[in-house]
């Protein structure tokens, strides 16, 4: 353009630009300003080209164009065009830049995004040199702790130096052991967190977590290891309300197997003083079985109240206690009735160990009663073991037989109506087999996992 900003030459991409951005057919001898149909835009293009005219050179980035056609983003490059009289034009290459800087202000905003995401999540970056054990921190680190580079001699600190400046005294020795064998043992750290306490100048303990990231040596560059911190202080005292809540919870619930337990055994105590009382051998035998049903009951919240876990207890050790019990109390010759187990240690839910309880209590208490009368012999069996997926409890006898003409399934006894009920009530089968004595067959899954 010449001194009045009238083209004195442009190429056709610039001609086709100007088409495309003000939608405008542009001539020689014409102002370049007459086409800028934005009053903002054709402003800021008259100030650049009287700072050309005025001498300048000088590299500009911009965005003009009408919003309904093109509005673009360009790099121009600006010179006067001299003469041996002084400056007689300006010079302008264009180029088209909105691709590029939609990157950049993608990218831009990503970061910011990114500075945001960190700053709520009380995330800073550092990198760690391990030739020089030198660990280099940003601002956001700083900040968390309280202070700035400035005031802490600068942004690069030895590892020494920073874990007696700022490592509680109490995790000193363990990070110092951390950072000591990985640099010996060329065994540094993936992907781990490592975690200290930091006192700050005011005396206040935070709690800091590293997160390590390591990228290996090759033959052109050694290796890079970096990563962020964050303050986790709030997260551990969430922790640490959570730990308190759960303790309670835990010592209120093994309180509450307690008591059960405790009433329990009371029920059983009553029974076994009203029995005292009974004459009837029918109506006593009554009284001894409903005993033996509130111990069985009883003994698995014991169990519960001494078990780590507080919803599943080992089933093969109480069938042991309880199947002692039971015999003890109901076999009166030892030498006459052996009473041999094969059980395996399995976790069984509350849920299920209840009125599985009851039910090795009828079954085992049956045969124990029913299985050899007068002066008969033999031994009682009980299994109690995992098939697959499901669990599977055996409770047989060499005594005299179940009845052939009693459907077990079907009869007025409360203790086998108990067993086929309790057996619906956990999603079981049961089987009989008559061929050797009575063998009763319970199998079932899990239902609580």
């Amino acid at each position: 353009m010449d001194q009045n900003y009238q083209y004195i030459f442009f190429n056709q991409v610039h001609s086709q630009t100007m088409k495309n951005i003000w939608g405008v057919d542009i001539e020689i001898g014409k102002s370049m300003l007459d086409y800028i149909s934005y009053p903002e835009d054709r402003e800021k293009a008259k100030m650049n080209f009287d700072r050309v005219l005025s001498g300048e050179n000088f590299i500009v980035i911009e965005e003009y164009g009408e919003e309904s056609l093109s509005r673009n983003y360009w790099e121009n490059i600006y010179n006067p065009i001299q003469s041996d009289t002084g400056i007689i034009g300006i010079n302008v290459f264009c180029i088209d830049i909105t691709e590029r800087q939609k990157a950049e202000d993608a990218l831009k905003l990503s970061q910011i995004r990114l500075e945001n995401a960190m700053d709520l999540a009380k995330l800073a970056n550092w990198e760690f040199d391990p030739s020089n054990k030198i660990l280099t921190f940003n601002d956001r680190f700083y900040s968390m702790i309280g202070t700035t580079a400035e005031k802490e001699g600068g942004y690069q600190i030895s590892s020494d130096t920073y874990i007696q400046r700022y490592v509680h005294p109490d995790d000193v020795q363990p990070m110092s052991e951390i950072i000591e064998s990985s640099l010996t043992e060329n065994r540094l750290i993936f992907s781990q967190e490592i975690h200290h306490r930091v006192v700050l100048n005011n005396g206040e303990i935070r709690h800091m977590a590293f997160h390590i990231r390591v990228i290996p040596a090759t033959e052109e560059e050694s290796i890079h290891v970096y990563g962020t911190v964050q303050d986790i202080t709030e997260r551990k005292k969430v922790e640490e309300k959570l730990k308190k809540s759960l303790k309670e919870k835990e010592v209120l619930i093994k309180e509450i197997h307690h008591r059960v337990k405790n009433n329990l055994m009371i029920i059983s105590s009553l029974l076994n003083l009203q029995s005292q009382y009974i004459k009837d051998e029918e109506a006593l035998d009554i009284f001894r079985e409903s005993q033996n049903r509130a111990r069985s009951m009883a003994l698995i919240h014991e169990r519960l109240y001494q078990s780590k876990d507080l919803k599943r207890i080992d089933f093969g050790d109480y069938i042991q206690t309880l199947s002692k019990d039971l015999y003890h109390s109901c076999v009166t010759d030892p030498q006459r009735v052996e009473l041999k187990m094969h059980v395996e240690n399995l976790m069984v839910d509350i849920n299920t160990t209840v009125p599985l309880g009851l039910i090795v209590n009828e079954l085992v208490t049956n045969s124990m009663k029913h299985g050899f009368i007068k002066d008969a012999e033999g031994e009682i069996n009980i299994d109690f073991h995992k098939d697959g997926d499901e669990f599977v409890l055996v409770v047989e006898d060499t005594g005299v037989g179940f009845p052939d003409d009693i459907d077990f399934r079907n009869t007025s006894t409360l203790g086998l109506q108990l067993v086929n009920n309790l057996t619906t009530q956990i999603d079981g089968k049961i089987k009989l087999n008559r061929d050797k004595g009575t063998k009763f067959i319970i199998t079932f899954e899990e239902q609580y996992r």
